[in-house]
């Protein structure tokens, strides 16, 4: 059983009987695994808060690749997360992406860009103590990077740019019609916040966020956006009704 060493940022943990837990991995060079944790919960136990929800740590782990649940060997932290999460809206978005990252990638698909996207939002939220912003990054780059984004920027069906227009989420189609080649129920989604998606499409998270304020139509753009994530992964997640009651 080879002992691989990689960088990896904890999803999630659940407790395993009495002093063992299991954590949610996404790591650099193995992508996505499920490990064992021996004794992470005994009270001597070796890996201290390596193993919190949302660290980064230095990992080695001990790696079956015909085994649904490996093994941790050690972790050290790299990055801790733990003290921003005492914010309860903080702790919301980071469940969120949690839970978006785990259902989102497949197992052991390695994602270089996607584990760099989650660690550049995670610092941002830490920076700048907001939420909002970074969580519309994080979903319009995890769409853009799997390749399901509509265009924003013009009819799926008569290929007409919004400009300054509303634009109409159709989601059957999943992808945004005009007015006039709108039917049946589709949400209106407004010219403000179509309007946002040029100034961080092209720019550095941490940039964006300083250099601008939040905009209206933030929100409305986000929770589109997380409409998509729903449509493609054909299934509801348990974190987004929080996230519209709180954020």
């Amino acid at each position: 059983m080879p002992l691989v060493e990689t960088e990896a940022i904890v999803l999630r943990t659940h407790r395993l009987g009495e002093a063992d837990k299991i954590a949610s991995l996404f790591t650099r060079q193995l992508g996505r695994v499920r490990a064992v944790a021996k004794g992470a919960l005994s009270r001597r136990g070796r890996f201290g808060a390596a193993l919190e929800p949302l660290s980064y740590i230095r990992l080695w782990i001990y790696d079956r690749e015909n085994r649904d649940l490996q093994r941790v060997g050690s972790a050290e932290i790299l990055e801790s997360f733990f003290e921003m999460q005492k914010d309860y809206r903080v702790q919301l978005a980071g469940q969120y992406l949690a839970e978006v990252t785990e259902r989102f990638l497949p197992d052991r698909e390695v994602n270089e860009r996607v584990f760099r996207l989650l660690l550049a939002v995670l610092r941002a939220i830490k920076r700048f103590g907001e939420v909002n912003r970074p969580l519309l990054f994080f979903d319009y780059w995890l769409l853009r990077l799997g390749g399901f984004l509509p265009d924003l920027s013009r009819c799926m069906k008569c290929q007409r740019q919004f400009a300054e227009e509303d634009g109409y989420y159709d989601p059957v189609a999943v992808a945004l019609v005009c007015a006039q080649c709108r039917s049946g129920p589709a949400e209106r989604i407004s010219a403000q916040a179509l309007g946002l998606v040029p100034a961080f499409r092209s720019a550095r998270i941490e940039e964006w966020i300083e250099d601008k304020p939040a905009a209206a139509g933030t929100r409305e753009l986000r929770r589109l956006l997380e409409q998509i994530i729903e449509a493609h992964l054909e299934k509801k997640l348990a974190t987004r009704p929080l996230l519209a009651e709180e954020i």
